[in-house]
């Protein structure tokens, strides 16, 4: 069944938990995970507390780039659910490799409108604050906004997560 669930908030709010949440009653998941191998000590420590949290019934797939080759990938295995595990990393990985913007954001875009699959999506809120003094952290706000933009029109369900609290912001019916 096709359904999608963008799930957004700051940083430390439970996006992640509550995604695993939803997606615990599939028996076959694929988790798709955008963040770079290695950053730092404390994205190794965060990225393997976030492995821990995953059962045997998910299948990994790293993908710091091409989401849309990772989604398909994804969708190739028959999994019930797929987990994307997050926007925000993806969004700084594009800027960051110098990779265009447009081309790899349509391109998940328009997969993730044709799919068939149960699809959960984790990204941050960035914009709800001050505006960035440096032009690099404008660019990554602009990019990040654009990119849960179109993932939020598409979405059925959109949830914030506030302190741990899932509040529905959208809700298909």
């Amino acid at each position: 069944m096709s359904y999608t669930t963008l799930i957004t908030g700051g940083v430390g709010s439970g996006k992640t938990h509550h995604a695993l949440n939803l997606a615990a009653p599939s028996s076959r998941k694929a988790y798709i995970a955008t963040a770079p191998t290695s950053l730092d000590a404390e994205m190794d420590r965060k990225i393997r507390v976030h492995q821990g949290e995953r059962d045997a019934s998910y299948t990994t797939l790293e993908e710091q780039l091409q989401l849309a080759d990772a989604y398909q990938r994804a969708l190739d295995l028959a999994c019930d659910t797929i987990l994307i595990d997050c926007l925000t990393l993806w969004a700084s990985n594009l800027i960051f490799t110098e990779t265009a913007e447009d081309e790899p954001l349509n391109k998940f875009l328009s997969r993730l409108a044709t799919s068939t699959r149960r699809t959960i999506i984790v990204t941050n809120e960035v914009s709800l604050g001050v505006i960035p003094a440096d032009p690099m952290t404008r660019r990554y706000c602009a990019l990040l906004a654009r990119i849960n933009r179109g993932v939020a029109t598409l979405a059925d369900e959109v949830v914030l997560m506030v302190s741990g609290i899932a509040v529905p912001v959208k809700v298909h019916r």
